[in-house]
């Protein structure tokens, strides 16, 4: 019972929905980003695609943990220093400055595994390519559909929540994958020499 009540104050706290937009989004481009830099530098291995973006997510994932949890943690205890300055009490042994925690951690959990879910889908082809399953090219072709697809689905999810346009707002957070591969690119044509 305790879990279904947290988990259903996690669905009414909107700033859980936005860490989860926001960084399913971040971590959709920035492994994208890798991928494209990968691609056009001509990687043969996908051991070389794997560890590099393995080890951008698990960052992604521990940052957004001890980020989220600290910032969070800071507020809820300030909101609760106000109360109890209102009813001259001390709540942090009560059942409100429990949730306060448990709210806390649950907004860190949210922020720290959708990015590094995200990731994971994107890198997914690129595993089966290492044991055989796949070839390199594809799983480059595949990673690329997985995430246009991931980055329209976010910006649905968006256009729903704003009532903006399901499609527009899919179409628009598409088009930023499509600006992340055109810089990668254009970067790639430069000479450094």
């Amino acid at each position: 019972m305790g879990a279904i009540k947290y988990l259903k104050i996690l669905k009414d706290e909107e700033i859980a929905r936005r860490y989860f937009i926001m960084n399913s989004f971040d971590g959709a481009l920035t492994i994208f980003g890798i991928l494209i830099g990968m691609y056009t530098v001509g990687v043969t291995d996908p051991k070389m695609v794997i560890l590099p973006c393995l080890g951008v997510s698990v960052a992604m994932a521990i940052s957004g943990i001890w980020g989220a949890y600290t910032s969070e943690r800071a507020e809820r205890r300030e909101d609760i220093r106000r109360l109890e300055e209102h009813m001259l009490v001390d709540l942090s042994n009560t059942q409100v400055g429990r949730d306060a925690q448990m709210i806390s951690i649950l907004i860190a959990l949210v922020n720290s595994l959708s990015p590094l879910v995200v990731s994971m889908i994107l890198i997914s082809p690129f595993i089966l390519a290492q044991i055989g399953v796949v070839s390199l090219e594809n799983a480059f072709l595949s990673s690329t559909v997985l995430a246009a697809t991931i980055l329209f689905l976010i910006g649905a999810f968006v256009g729903n929540i704003s009532r903006d346009g399901i499609l527009k707002n899919g179409f628009k957070m598409l088009l930023a994958g499509v600006i992340v591969s055109l810089i990668v690119l254009a970067i790639d044509s430069l000479s450094f020499a």
